[in-house]
């Protein structure tokens, strides 16, 4: 993004992006308190994120995978470009990266790159953004994070 022109539409998209993911995750938090669950499951297999108590179901997710940051490495890694990820729980991620060729937003069409765990949360708000997600969620490993779209919400039965 050598452009300044792109590099100002860049910084007001992340900052546009971003606002725009807080007031969604307020919403939802507020909603269904996503913190207060005992625990949580993932099942890329059929693109779901279910929040339990007393190993029950209470809430369910239906997710995209954004990506992932490595503190091992310190890099960025989209989900569209790692192939240990299930095509289901990514498929709408192409979309993101047909964004950034459009508007030339390289942070968007690189695969990876040296990152940290706020880049993370950029890349999810701009996927929020571009997806029109409810929401988001983050998971840590040991070797650092995965950042998940939340695109459907709800109370299980």
């Amino acid at each position: 993004m050598s452009d300044p022109t792109t590099e100002v539409c860049w910084s007001r998209y992340l900052q546009e992006a971003y606002l725009s993911l807080m007031r969604k995750q307020s919403a939802i938090m507020q909603q269904y308190h996503l913190e207060n669950h005992e625990r949580f499951s993932l099942d890329p297999e059929s693109d779901s994120l279910v929040f339990l108590n007393n190993d029950r179901p209470a809430v369910i997710a239906r997710i995209q995978i954004v990506g992932s940051v490595s503190t091992r490495s310190d890099t960025w890694l989209w989900s569209w470009a790692n192939s240990k990820i299930l095509s289901n729980s990514k498929n709408q991620m192409h979309r993101v990266r047909i964004y950034g060729e459009t508007h030339h937003f390289a942070a968007l069409t690189t695969e990876q790159w040296f990152a940290d765990e706020i880049d993370g949360w950029e890349m999810t708000s701009v996927s929020a953004r571009i997806l029109k997600a409810r929401g988001a969620y983050r998971i840590t490993s040991d070797n650092g994070f995965t950042y998940l779209l939340i695109t459907d919400l709800k109370w299980a039965n």
